[in-house]
C-alpha cells in the first residue's frame, strides 16, 4: 500500500508544474540506474559461481560491496543513491542499544549519589540535634525547651528511620539493575569509547569467518592499524590522545566497506576484518587507509599533529588460532610507518599434519 504525504503535497502546491520532457527524463534517469543495478547484481552472481562462493545474502552483500569498490565513482554514487534507504542492520540497532543502557546505567548512579548525599545530610543533622539536645540537658532550668528538643528528636528519629528504610529498598533495586546491566556490558559487541565493535566481536567474527572459510575455501584479510606511539607520546593530556585515536578510527570507519567489521581490539589498536579479501585486495584497501589518513589534518589546540600510523595485514587462516595470526600481525606493526615501510605483511608457517592432528586431538579432549 502507497501512503500519501500531505505535508508533501501541500508544499508542492503553487510549484511549477514539471514539464512532460523534465518527467521524461527522470524516469529514464531511474530506469538507466535499475538497468544498471539489475546488470551489476548478475554481474556478482557470475563472479561469485565462478569462484564457487555460495550466493547466500551474506556472501552476496560481501561481494557486493567489494566489486563495487572497484567500480568508477559516479557509478557508485548511482548505486549508494539506491541503498541510502536501506534499513540499519541488526548489529548497528544492537550497538545504539548499548549505548542508550550504558547512558540508563550512568544515570541511575548519579541518582544514587543524590540520595547518598541526602542521606548523609541527614545523618549530620540528626548529630548535630543529638548535641544541641544534650546541651539543653545541661542546662535544664526550662523544662519546655527539653520537651520540645526531646520531640524534635523523636521526630527526626522516625524521619531517619523511614529514610533508612528506603535506603535499602533503593539499594536492593540498585543491586538487582547492576547485576543485570553488567551482564548486558558482558556480552556488549560495540566500543563506545571509538565508535567501533569491540574486541569481543571481533574475535567472534573471525572465529565464524575461519569456519566459513574451512567450508567455502574462499580468502579473508585482517588488518590491525595503530597510530605510533611516538606521535601519541609527544601529546601530554590523555584527552587529546584519546581525540587522535578516535579520529583514525572514523577514518577507518569511512573508507571501510559495510562488509567490513571494524573493531578496537584493545590498547589503541584497531582491526579491520575483510572477508572474501585476498592479500593484494588488502594492501589497496591499506594504501585508501593511509592516503585518508595523511591526507586528513588532525589539530590538538592550535597545534597540527603529523599522524603516523602502523599497518599489519595477515590472512585469515582457520589451520591457525585467532590468538597466532593477531599476534603475528601485532608483531609486525612496529616494522611500519610514514618513513619505514607503508604496511608489512605476515605470513603464516604452514603447520605439519602431525601439527594439526595434534590441535585436533586436543580439541576433541
Amino acid at each position: 500500500m502507497v501512503r500519501l504525504d500531505r505535508n508533501k503535497i501541500q508544499s508542492g502546491l503553487g510549484k511549477r508544474p514539471k514539464s512532460t520532457q523534465e518527467e521524461s527524463e527522470e524516469v529514464d534517469k531511474s530506469q538507466n540506474t535499475n538497468s544498471e543495478l539489475e546488470k551489476f547484481s548478475l554481474y556478482i552472481l557470475k563472479v561469485m559461481m565462478d569462484e564457487n562462493i555460495p550466493p547466500t545474502p551474506n556472501n552476496f552483500q560481501i561481494y557486493f560491496d567489494k566489486l563495487l569498490d572497484n567500480k568508477p565513482v559516479s557509478f557508485k554514487k548511482r548505486i549508494n543513491e539506491l541503498l541510502e534507504a536501506e534499513a540499519v542492520n541488526d548489529d548497528e540497532h544492537r550497538a545504539k542499544m548499548e549505548m542508550d543502557v550504558k547512558e540508563g546505567f550512568a544515570q541511575i548512579k548519579s541518582i544514587m549519589q543524590v540520595v547518598s548525599t541526602v542521606y548523609k545530610n541527614l545523618n549530620v543533622m540528626r548529630e548535630i540535634i543529638k548535641k544541641r539536645t544534650n546541651e539543653l540537658e545541661v542546662s535544664s532550668s526550662q523544662l519546655s525547651i527539653q520537651n520540645i528538643a526531646s520531640a524534635l528528636t523523636e521526630d527526626l528519629k522516625k524521619l531517619v528511620d523511614l529514610t533508612s528504610k528506603q535506603m535499602e529498598v533503593l539499594k536492593k533495586h540498585y543491586e538487582k539493575t547492576g547485576v543485570i546491566l553488567k551482564d548486558i556490558e558482558s556480552k556488549a559487541i560495540f566500543d563506545s569509547r571509538y565508535g567501533v565493535y569491540n574486541r569481543r566481536y571481533l574475535l567472534q567474527s573471525i572465529e565464524k569467518e575461519c569456519e566459513s572459510i574451512k567450508k567455502y575455501h574462499h580468502k579473508s584479510s585482517l588488518v590491525l592499524v595503530k597510530v605510533k606511539d611516538t606521535i601519541l607520546n609527544k601529546i601530554v593530556n590523555s584527552k587529546d590522545r584519546m581525540v587522535l585515536t578516535r579520529n583514525v578510527a572514523k577514518l577507518l570507519l569511512k573508507t571501510s566497506r559495510r562488509s567490513d567489521v571494524v573493531s578496537h581490539y584493545g590498547e589503541g589498536v584497531f582491526g579491520m576484518l575483510m572477508m572474501h579479501t585476498d592479500i593484494n585486495n588488502a594492501k589497496r584497501a591499506c594504501d585508501r587507509i593511509s592516503d585518508l589518513i595523511y591526507a586528513t589534518s588532525s589539530f590538538i589546540g592550535d597545534a597540527e599533529i603529523d599522524t603516523d600510523i602502523e599497518l599489519a595485514i595477515v590472512p585469515i587462516d582457520p589451520n591457525h588460532s585467532v590468538e597466532e595470526f593477531i599476534s603475528c600481525a601485532l608483531d609486525f606493526l612496529p616494522t611500519t610507518g610514514k618513513r619505514l615501510l607503508p604496511y608489512a605483511v605476515c605470513e603464516l608457517e604452514e603447520k605439519t599434519e602431525e601439527e594439526e592432528k595434534e590441535e585436533e586431538s586436543n580439541d576433541d579432549a
